[in-house]
């Protein structure tokens, strides 16, 4: 027995010194940051930012990104959830991450395959109206709204996309009826938006202010709990008067589960060094997104508690999973 015993504590020691041992010589092959999501987007955009970044910081070590889209990001998730737990296969995912097994009767993996590292950021929605609505707030358009039922038309990117979970949220919380028309992607809905085709849309301030700023939409909120620190001026959505109206969207680091925790805060201590970085905060203020950049802990806390919060607002709004 006290062989046993001895030959355990000597086990337990030499794990626990691995880890530190571990995490001083990773990197020490190619790292790949796999997006589930097309080029061009938030978090591809911020792949591309850590990828040459944490190169720079591990000596020249490369580091890659992989675009492998598809699915409102399934295909490539799961690609991440099956990868070998060593830190080579990193994540960067979006907040449609933790809604997919609400909308979907089949998801090959399950979110406890993969742990956080970090949230990199969030982008706040805007709330914008062609200038033909008769509307210069969210009040009036709430007034106007009701009075004429189903006669505005509101432009989302998809089914289960946030667009269309913001805005069915915004019906639900004003007790008003507008007409769902989807679109594959934001980009394809705004040219019917701009030709009032479409009337409102809830979408990402930075994919909507170009317009605003040319006078073709109009800007009438945001969906953050607190005002957007590139748009100082324009009221919540709880100022402008729907109370407890909080949406955004986020990105976050994963790493497949299992991976060693030595790991983990390694990968989360560069992480957050970078994106802390004035020049980082800059290129991602480009995105208006603004940098969260917390630990691993707090991570998976704010991640669980949307899977909460957006899960019961999908079943609220009517959405059933296919």
């Amino acid at each position: 027995m006290n062989v046993v015993r001895r030959t355990l504590a000597l086990a337990l020691a030499a794990c626990a010194l691995a880890g530190p041992a571990i995490a001083q010589e990773y990197p020490t092959k190619p790292v790949r940051i796999l997006v589930p999501y097309p080029p061009g987007g938030a978090s591809d955009v911020t792949a591309r930012i850590l990828a040459d970044k944490l190169s720079k910081r591990w000596g020249g070590k490369p580091v890659f990104v992989e675009n492998k889209a598809g699915a409102n990001g399934v295909i490539g998730t799961e690609t991440i959830a099956r990868a070998d737990p060593d830190g080579y296969t990193i994540g960067l995912v979006a907040s449609s991450h933790v809604t997919n097994h609400a909308l979907m009767k089949k998801v090959p993996y399950e979110l406890a395959d993969m742990v956080p590292v970090t949230i990199t950021a969030q982008v706040q929605l805007g709330l914008v109206v062609n200038p033909s609505v008769p509307a210069g707030n969210v009040r009036e358009l709430v007034a106007y709204a009701k009075a004429n039922p189903n006669k505005l038309a509101v432009a989302t990117s998809g089914r289960g996309s946030n667009p269309q979970l913001w805005a069915l949220a915004f019906q639900r919380m004003t007790g008003t009826q507008m007409i769902d028309v989807p679109y594959k992607g934001s980009a394809l809905a705004h040219p019917d938006l701009l030709a009032g085709q479409t009337q409102v849309m809830f979408d990402a301030v930075a994919a909507v202010m170009p317009h605003v700023k040319a006078g073709k939409l109009r800007l009438l909120a945001v969906g953050g709990a607190e005002r957007s620190p590139f748009l100082p001026d324009t009221p919540t959505m709880q100022e402008a008067g729907v109370p407890g109206y909080v949406n955004a969207s986020w990105g976050a680091v994963i790493v497949p589960a299992k991976t060693p925790k030595a790991v983990v805060d390694k990968l989360n201590a560069d992480i957050v060094a970078i994106l802390n970085e004035p020049d980082t905060k800059e290129r991602l203020a480009g995105l208006s997104a603004e940098v969260i950049a917390n630990s691993p802990a707090a991570a998976a806390a704010f991640m669980n508690s949307e899977e909460v919060r957006l899960t019961k607002l999908i079943r609220d709004v009517g959405i059933q999973p296919e």
